[in-house]
């Protein structure tokens, strides 16, 4: 499918009311690679809008180091509490005893740097003993140790993004098939997953595009539970629904995925 096809599909997936016309055309496998297309140009969108967000952020960085009494890239700074460099990703400087990982990211101790191996799993330390002899004592060296941090981050922040978002959609999927049974009403499980993907199409829009600025954890999944919730009402059937409890056998049993 061309590029531009992709895109206009993707504007067509904010609108819940184009589900039905998509759920037809569009197999499972179909909406997928939808999906997958739709988180990719949106975290281009999103490492693109951390640029503005840095600058936007400046001020703050500015103000943070003002916190310190004094700082250099050989590890020797003091600071008389915490500081905050940075709020997404967490990067914190905390010179008090035996300071370790919690909430940060990236910590900077009296003793050494740690920060979060695959983002906000696992942990990875070095000294700063370790850093000068791995780096020599050259500035270069240490804006280059940082370099190396952003684009890992960067790739684990986006892993993670995508298996948490790929995780709502099957729950909420799930939930899509089961709950408006209750009530009678009828939605394959192949259509609800259908439904599932195109809604997530506002949930990654909002998410990424305010990411590099602001945080709101609940918005994004309220946006795609109220997008989920009217494409199945598009595309589900009460009546069908009805005309088959009738004109099915009461002796005939119901298939689990019908």
């Amino acid at each position: 499918m061309k590029l531009s096809q992709r895109l206009l599909i993707f504007l067509k997936t904010l609108n819940p009311d184009s589900y039905p016309k998509l759920c037809e055309e569009f197999e499972v496998a179909d909406a997928a690679k939808q999906f997958l297309f739709t988180f990719t140009l949106l975290a281009c969108v999103m490492l693109l809008l951390f640029v503005p967000a840095v600058l936007i952020g400046a001020p703050r960085l500015q103000q943070a180091m003002a916190s310190f009494d004094s700082f250099s890239l050989g590890g020797n700074f003091s600071a008389s509490s915490p500081v905050v460099l940075l709020r997404a990703p967490l990067v914190v400087v905390d010179l008090g005893e035996n300071a370790t990982l919690t909430d940060e990211t990236l910590l900077f101790t009296e003793s050494g740097i740690q920060w979060r191996r695959w983002y906000l799993f696992g942990r990875d330390s070095v000294s700063w003993g370790e850093v000068r002899d791995a780096k020599g004592y050259s500035e270069n060296a240490y804006a280059a140790l940082f370099l190396f941090l952003i684009p890992s981050l960067a790739f684990w922040l986006g892993l993670f993004l995508l298996l948490k978002d790929l995780l709502l959609i099957l729950l909420f999927c799930l939930l899509a098939f089961l709950i408006p049974r209750l009530w009678r009403f009828r939605i394959s499980l192949g259509d609800s997953l259908k439904v599932a993907f195109f809604a997530s199409s506002i949930m990654l829009f909002v998410e990424m595009i305010l990411f590099p600025f602001v945080r709101i954890p609940w918005l994004s999944p309220l946006l795609f539970l109220i997008f989920l919730t009217v494409g199945v009402a598009l595309v589900g059937d009460r009546d069908l629904s009805e005309r088959q409890g009738r004109k099915r056998p009461h002796s005939e049993k119901h298939g689990p995925w019908e």
